[in-house]
């Protein structure tokens, strides 16, 4: 029942379904991001204000040179890959709950797509497009209950598996055979068995491996390779 309900999905047959999910999503989280997003830069100005001018110029400096250096390494996976990247800022975000999405300043005017992978930094993937308007987009991150990946991990069996949200900060790789061998800290990337998502994007490090006997598969707790939390410009991948 499980490979018939991952071959379905692969194949395509719930789109409908899932597209009106979506979009049911999207229409309730539009106006609490950007709710949240406000709230947000308020506190942060009010906190700001309050200091010092030096201690002012000190943070403004930090986050200039944090800016900086992703840009730089976004700039350093383009120059690698062969795929067109698009540079985004994050404009708001919701990741208090089950549905955990991002909303981005760059639209279909930018020629943004549903299902482009979003990356941070040097390859380190995020989530994928969900929604696209003229001038933003809307972006599900890993960790967000209906995200579904191909992944694989990079052991000696080079271990496949769907890597699925839900679990609060953390995500879990499925349907991994229980007769691999995986361990703490062995790294999972995109295995580049769906469509429009490339080979080799970082997802994270196994934290926890759950191998029970009546189970018919094992599973292995994740680690992001980055905190969505902290995060503020991402590459949108175009591989067209």
């Amino acid at each position: 029942m499980f490979f018939l309900i991952i071959f379905v999905h692969y194949l395509g047959a719930l789109n409908f379904l899932e597209n009106k999910l979506r979009n049911t999503l999207i229409f309730v989280l539009k106006p609490i991001t950007t709710k949240i997003q406000k709230i947000s830069n308020s506190d942060l100005c009010q906190n700001i204000a309050t200091l010092s001018s030096s201690d002012q110029i000190t943070i403004k400096n930090k986050i200039l040179e944090q800016e900086n250096f992703d840009l730089k390494n976004q700039l350093n996976f383009k120059k690698h890959s062969t795929s067109t990247l698009a540079t985004a800022e994050i404009v708001a975000k919701n990741l208090d709950t089950a549905d955990q999405v991002i909303v981005l300043n760059r639209g279909t005017n930018d020629n943004i797509k549903i299902d482009q992978p979003v990356i941070y930094g040097d390859g380190i993937l995020v989530g994928k497009i969900i929604k696209v308007e003229e001038n933003i987009s809307f972006a599900r991150v890993l960790s967000d209950n209906q995200s579904k990946i191909a992944g694989t991990i990079l052991n000696t069996d080079h271990s496949l598996g769907i890597v699925e949200g839900g679990f609060g900060l953390s995500i879990k790789m499925s349907f991994i055979p229980r007769n691999e061998n995986i361990i703490t800290g062995d790294e999972i990337i995109t295995s580049g068995l769906e469509f429009g998502m490339p080979r080799g994007l970082i997802i994270g490090k196994v934290a926890v491996i759950e191998n029970e006997s009546y189970q018919p598969f094992q599973q292995a707790v994740i680690t992001p390779a980055v905190d969505y939390e902290k995060i503020n410009f991402v590459g949108i991948l175009s591989t067209q």
